[in-house]
């Protein structure tokens, strides 16, 4: 990992945002994460706002514009900007606009910045473990990842604010196969969450029926709408079941080499 990246990310922030970082007390945590505490009316039950700056590499030649290009398209009002790690950029916009006009939360935020997300380091779990040696307990915890959408959630056509927290962990599995033979996968089971039951209750005023029935009664209707959401499409697929996808593939170093060891990772 070249760390100089972080260094000089640290750098433009200060450089972009001078009056968040006059006014935010910031601590570095774990070399390169980020964790800022913006002084509000009251300390108690305080708001954090995630996000992080590293990111996944990419396929240049997939892409439309330079992934890290940061590059303006069109015109005043019609102006785009086209890049990556938007959720950190708009927080701090968000923040340095309003502590341009003097104000002040009711609550105190913090805004954590991990550095090595992508990789489950240890900048995340570094600013918890600060969070907890200082005693402060959040009321209030909002990670990048969601988003406000419409149609996702069959036949409710009203913005709908997606919460994850019915997510599981991750994991990755290395399958290697030293010999011949066949594999076969079997479904991973599908189930209805109680989060997920409670947000297509408070979904089901917005749903016709029988729809409204189904979403209310989730207790009874589990089993018929987990199997139903399986068919929904990717987003509604991850809300009832583990999703397992095989990301890289390693065999035989030429088209026609027999590989002596074949190696598949799945990330679940």
């Amino acid at each position: 990992m070249d760390a100089s990246v972080f260094d000089e990310f640290h750098s433009a922030l200060e450089r972009l945002y001078p009056k968040t970082h006059e006014r935010l007390e910031r601590d570095v945590i774990a070399r390169h994460s980020l964790l800022y505490r913006w002084p509000g009316a009251s300390s108690e039950d305080p708001l954090v706002l995630m996000a992080h700056m590293d990111v996944v590499p990419v396929v240049e030649a997939e892409w439309q514009h330079p992934p890290f290009g940061a590059e303006i398209v069109g015109e005043g009002e019609d102006a785009e900007l086209h890049a990556r790690k938007g959720s950190l950029v708009a927080i701090f916009e968000a923040v340095e606009t309003l502590v341009a006009e003097g104000f002040t939360p009711a609550r105190d935020i913090y805004l954590s910045f991990g550095h090595n997300e992508e990789t489950a380091g240890d900048g995340a779990r570094g600013i918890v473990a600060h969070l907890e040696e200082r005693g402060i307990h959040p009321g209030l915890v909002l990670d990048e990842g969601g988003a406000v959408v419409e149609g996702i959630i069959p036949g409710v056509d009203v913005p709908t604010a997606m919460i994850g927290v019915a997510e599981r962990g991750v994991m990755t599995l290395v399958m290697t196969v030293r010999e011949q033979g066949g594999h076969a996968s079997t479904p991973l089971p599908t189930r209805l969450a109680p989060p997920v039951r409670a947000m297509l209750a408070t979904l089901s005023p917005h749903a016709p029926e029988p729809l409204r029935t189904l979403f209310r009664r989730g207790e009874i209707t589990g089993p018929l709408l987990a199997g139903a959401f399986t068919l929904g499409g990717p987003e509604t697929n991850a809300m009832v079941r583990t999703t397992a996808v095989v990301t890289e593939l390693s065999g035989a170093p030429g088209e026609n080499v027999l590989a002596t060891t074949a190696k598949a990772s799945v990330n679940i």
